[in-house]
């Protein structure tokens, strides 16, 4: 986040955790274990200890799908192997067919899928909704239990998408074709989402399906700063949820007012080790203002000021845009920003040439 590196902060939370995790029958994980396909080795090995301190230590079954951030087939490498020790890891849609059982709960764990693969092995419409049924309806065709959960990683509408959720907010972009309606998981007593970073319940479909996203645990941007992070108990017996609170290791926090308040504000701030988002309402954002505000706030991440209009006069920017902001507008505000004057033709020129290469890669 913001060049930050989070594995220390990760690994509390693993603590943490593994501390509210202490009466639970299972765990189960909706998905992005880590935050690319090929995670690093540090990353991984902390997901290992985690996951044997559950299964191993605590003999707590741990239920993980695998997410559009993770490379699904690593993840789930051995699975067969890792059931034997408790840990149940779905990597592909016809993993979603084998249930877990614990106590009296069915548990269903369906992996992130790309819509035209899954219609070819489910032989139904490609597209994210019509998987999305023909997965359940064959589910819930075959259990005989008394409770059913499904865990899943995808957009499901009526869910709001955090700042951090890009992938999310791209697809909305774009007319949102992959979000699934809540009717598609009818017949569930609780659907345990992933994908979204903001904890939140999407709906109640029929008389009895709970749709929830527990959210991040961990904030990662500063538009999650506001928002509160918890896991979701799910209560078998009563069919009800209970949010807990997860401690949080590290805090983001927003401050926005002229330079003279700030540096007056930063005097008696107890906490000037936060990762601070700032914005100087009557000020440019100019090198010698941002070294002066990261002596005081040392993790300062985030820095903008005022910015030159067409008319000459002066404005604040809006940062709310800026996600809504292509690469090349973004490069113009930056300069804007830091220098007081918009780039030259060649620095856009060069820019231009240079996404379009990668829009041509990927």
């Amino acid at each position: 986040m913001c060049g930050i590196p989070l594995l220390p902060y990760q690994k509390t939370l693993c603590e943490s955790l593994c501390r509210l995790s202490e009466d639970a029958d299972a765990v189960i994980i909706a998905g992005d274990v880590f935050d690319t396909s090929v995670a690093s080795a540090e990353a991984v090995k902390l997901w290992s200890e985690f996951a044997t301190k559950l299964c191993l230590e605590r003999k707590i079954p741990v239920i993980v799908c695998a997410g559009n951030h993770d490379g699904a087939a690593r993840l789930a490498s051995c699975a067969g192997l890792l059931r034997s020790s408790g840990l149940y890891i779905s990597g592909s849609v016809e993993d979603a067919f084998v249930p877990v059982t614990v106590g009296n709960t069915s548990i269903y764990s369906l992996p992130y899928f790309n819509p035209a693969d899954a219609a070819a092995v489910l032989d139904c419409e490609p597209n994210a909704a019509s998987v999305m049924k023909a997965v359940t309806d064959k589910i819930l065709s075959r259990t005989d239990s008394p409770v059913n959960i499904l865990a899943a990683h995808c957009f499901a509408a009526g869910a709001s998408a955090a700042e951090s959720d890009i992938s999310a907010r791209a697809a909305e972009s774009v007319g949102g074709a992959d979000k699934i309606p809540a009717d598609a998981f009818s017949g569930f007593d609780y659907v345990a989402l992933g994908h979204l970073h903001k904890a939140q319940t999407v709906s109640k479909s029929g008389a009895k399906t709970l749709i929830r996203y527990s959210g991040a645990p961990l904030p990662y941007s500063f538009g999650e700063a506001r928002y509160k992070k918890t896991v979701t108990l799910f209560d078998t017996e009563t069919l009800s949820v209970t949010e807990l609170d997860v401690p949080q290791p590290y805090r983001l926090r927003t401050l926005e007012d002229s330079y003279e308040n700030i540096l007056e504000t930063a005097k008696a701030d107890p906490n000037r080790d936060d990762f601070m988002k700032i914005t100087v309402t009557d000020s440019f954002a100019g090198d010698n203002i941002f070294m002066r505000l990261k002596e005081l706030y040392p993790n300062l991440l985030q820095f903008s000021g005022m910015r030159p209009n067409a008319s000459g006069d002066a404005e604040t920017t809006a940062a709310e845009t800026a996600s809504e902001m292509d690469i090349v507008s973004l490069a113009v505000r930056y300069c804007e920003e830091r220098r007081g004057e918009k780039p030259g033709e060649d620095e856009l020129k060069w820019l231009s040439e240079a996404v379009k290469e990668l829009e041509e890669e990927t």
